[in-house]
């Protein structure tokens, strides 16, 4: 009882240890262990100690033979979920399997509370895991499976993880173009997270509008619902999001080319990022986008080949699509010492469908200069990513 008000008040060190307290105790029933153990991986996510939440999970599995089917398919999806936010899409897919074996295939049969927990594996689980892997199709095929359900049986929470991957499908189908549809979409996704009542769905629907907003252009109210997005996770103690938060306004600093603002704000990010995996390399980029204003070509060339050696498949795709954070300078520093080879193949990775699609005349002076490189005109190149780089200054990318 003592760790359950401790994570309902957010005293995230104090339900930890209440529910390790209880754990110590004599061995009581399976069922009893299974529970406490599920508790405290809730609360060892949020913290971000992934690998005891992990662990948790694992033990309430293992004592969970007694409970009910509901039950051990909700914990097998917390488990994939949990797979999810380091990549191990294959633990992640067994789980989901789990869970379905146990919860059936068709959800018009279950009762409520049953559908209620298909859609979250359905939806926070294998629809989350298409988007995290940049493919929309397949997020979208899985939304429409659950569109009939969620529009009969779906629960504010549900309905908010629903328009939320809706509109990040689109958005990256678009390759991070965002409209007025898209920026809509994320509005309606807040205002079902605030009918949700749960304060982690708002804030996590504040950061992705937050997010769009920036890619939209337009900063200053992309910096309103971060900096709201960043409070609620500090209150609460969400750690992954907090660092996301911080991720994100330092991106707004850079694109508002305020280099100290930029400086001031990257440690922050990297000690919030700390060992968080994908997220580690946008902190790298950023630092070499410092290091170009602080004219210090040698450590662009250092920290942009850390990057370029990634497999982009094992970064989620939300995470590895701005590379041109870091390309613009490393494009300058070997147009500035005549590496015009080394210039162009920087210039050709901006243009990866991966990507965010940059505005058209800087797309276009990118694709000339690749184009004039391939017909060994070495002058024309240069000439051509000189202009790519003072579009991308012109455009707030430089």
């Amino acid at each position: 009882m003592a760790g359950d008000h401790a994570t309902d008040a957010f005293a995230n060190d104090e339900a930890i240890a209440s529910f390790n307290a209880a754990l110590a105790l004599p061995a009581g029933q399976d069922a009893d262990a299974a529970r406490l153990h599920a508790k405290l991986a809730n609360v060892l996510w949020r913290v971000a100690r992934r690998g005891e939440a992990r662990a948790a999970l694992r033990q309430a599995l293992s004592r969970a033979g007694s409970l009910d089917a509901l039950t051990r398919a909700h914990l097998y999806t917390r488990l994939g979920r949990l797979e999810l936010t380091e990549l191990h899409y294959e633990a992640a897919t067994e789980a989901f399997d789990a869970a379905e074996a146990l919860l059936g295939d068709d959800p018009a049969a279950m009762d409520d509370a049953t559908a209620d927990q298909w859609l979250e594996m359905m939806l926070d689980g294998r629809a989350d895991m298409h988007v995290m892997r940049f493919e929309p199709d397949l997020t979208l095929a899985i939304l429409d499976q659950a569109r009939p359900v969620l529009e009969t049986r779906g629960t504010p929470a549900r309905q908010y993880v629903f328009y939320r991957l809706l509109t990040q499908q689109r958005v990256f189908r678009n390759r991070f173009r965002v409209d007025a549809a898209d920026i809509a979409g994320l509005r309606r996704s807040v205002e079902i997270a605030e009918h949700s009542g749960d304060v982690k769905d708002l804030a996590y629907a504040t950061q992705f509008l937050g997010w769009t907003l920036w890619l939209h252009g337009d900063m200053a109210e992309a910096v309103e619902q971060i900096n709201k997005a960043l409070a609620m996770a500090e209150r609460i103690g969400e750690t992954f999001l907090r660092g996301t938060a911080l991720l994100a306004l330092t991106l707004t600093a850079l694109r508002r080319h305020d280099t100290e603002e930029v400086r001031a704000l990257l440690p922050r990010a990297a000690a919030a990022v700390g060992d968080g995996g994908y997220r580690i390399p946008g902190v790298t980029a950023m630092q070499a986008w410092l290091a170009w204003q602080d004219g210090r070509p040698d450590d662009v060339i250092r920290l942009s080949g850390q990057i370029a050696g990634l497999d982009l498949t094992a970064i989620a795709a939300g995470a590895r699509y701005q590379w041109w954070v870091y390309l613009f300078p490393l494009i300058a520093v070997h147009l500035a010492e005549g590496r015009i080879e080394e210039a162009v193949a920087a210039a050709r990775r901006t243009l990866d469908p991966t990507q965010q699609l940059l505005p058209d005349d800087l797309t276009g002076s990118l694709e000339a200069a690749s184009a004039a490189w391939d017909r060994d005109d070495r002058d024309a190149a240069a000439r051509h990513l000189k202009t790519a780089l003072d579009l991308a200054r012109e455009h707030h990318y430089f």
